[in-house]
């Protein structure tokens, strides 16, 4: 007995030991998602971050990396996606994309993919299920079988069924070229989501549907308005700033839905891709909140490439490098609450990239090698 007893005492050591092995990451400049720490030594283990700082005596049994010419971010984020497989959240993850929120799924595909939640090989699934949207509205296109907002559906009934299937927050759609939502219908949406702690996210096209439901006070725009015509005043984005919405504008979809448009002789249905750049740009220097996102696998585009495209989308649009890692990180915390992610700080968890180069001051560097650690492990 008293053999059992030291050997189980011995492996409950060497267990903690291992859990608490210490590995640095030196000289090494930091984003921590507010500000950047420049040449400081990164400490952490499995257990979280040990610290952050340019005056530890390192240990002697610590692992050491030499993170000369070398930047550590916090988890990227792709605001707006549409996760077809588990595969998709391993492509994700394997280029430092953390979480992957998704912004229209069946609810059993959803369910079935925040299966993978609590591995460390996949992406962070967050969605909103199905979509809310009317008897032919956006959504019913593709075939599939979806409940929709009708005259057995109330949309308070809609909600609270999106609630019981797990959505991790209400996804609305108002496309000005099929059937929309009338104004009482989202009213009761948005209303009843907020009752329900669940923010709401408008997918639109046109301006003045932007305008409209940024006064029934939903929560974020899943796209900037970009059909011809939609160009801001003054006093629209006035009212988003007041309002306090966030926009998540998905130039890499509008991009290419302009650039289908000029090839089949319907550009004049759309603003051009500089007006849409230019619309962004107002809105940045307006001080609205804006995420990164892409809409994959719209137009084909992939779940790791086209991120980093639509980040440098973002700074064709004015926003600086820190602004754009903002919106790639801690903008999206904020303001969707992601349980699990934080700015990188002492006794956070461990998770985050190494990227070879300095991303807060050239954002091309973010396409760079890069190497990344989940909960203090490294994903290879």
């Amino acid at each position: 007995m008293k053999i059992s007893i030291c050997l189980f005492s011995l492996a409950f050591i060497f267990s903690s030991c291992s859990h608490k092995h210490l590995t640095i990451v030196k000289n090494v400049d930091v984003f921590d998602g507010e500000q950047v720490l420049k040449n400081v030594d990164f400490a952490f283990s499995a257990a979280g971050i040990e610290y952050i700082s340019g005056k530890k005596k390192r240990r002697r049994n610590a692992t050491v990396i030499d993170g000369k010419g070398k930047t550590i971010l916090p988890p990227l984020v792709n605001a707006h996606v549409h996760v077809r497989n588990s595969d998709n959240l391993k492509e994700s993850l394997k280029v430092g994309i953390f979480g992957m929120l998704d912004m229209f799924s069946t609810d059993a595909r959803a369910n079935s993919l925040r299966a993978y939640n609590d591995s460390l090989a996949y992406s962070r699934f967050f969605s909103s299920n199905v979509g809310a949207t009317p008897p032919g509205g956006h959504g019913t296109q593709f075939g599939v079988n979806i409940p929709t907002i009708n005259d057995t559906v109330s949309p308070r009934q809609f909600v609270m069924d999106r609630v019981a299937q797990n959505a991790d927050y209400i996804k609305i759609t108002q496309e000005y070229s099929m059937s929309r939502l009338a104004a009482p219908q989202l009213r009761e949406l948005i209303a009843e989501a907020h009752h329900q702690h669940k923010l709401t996210i408008v997918h639109v096209s046109d301006l003045q549907d932007a305008i409209d439901v940024a006064k029934q006070n939903a929560d974020g725009l899943a796209h900037i308005w970009y059909r011809k015509g939609s160009v801001s005043k003054e006093q629209d984005l006035k009212l988003m700033r007041e309002k306090n919405i966030f926009i998540i504008p998905t130039i890499s979809v509008i991009e290419k839905v302009i650039k289908q448009a000029e090839e089949t002789g319907l550009e004049e249905n759309y603003l051009s891709f500089e007006a849409l750049k230019h619309e962004v740009r107002k809105l940045h220097e307006q001080g609205i909140c804006l995420l990164a996102g892409t809409d994959s696998p719209n137009f084909g585009m992939d779940y790791s490439s086209q991120y980093f495209k639509e980040l440098l989308f973002l700074k064709e649009c004015g926003l600086s490098e820190i602004e754009i890692l903002k919106c790639a990180t801690v903008n999206i915390y904020e303001k969707f609450n992601l349980q699990g992610f934080a700015r990188l700080q002492t006794n956070g968890e461990a998770s985050f990239l190494l990227v070879t180069g300095k991303p807060f001051l050239k954002i091309e560097d973010i396409k760079n090698e890069k190497r990344i650690w989940k909960n203090g492990v490294e994903i290879s």
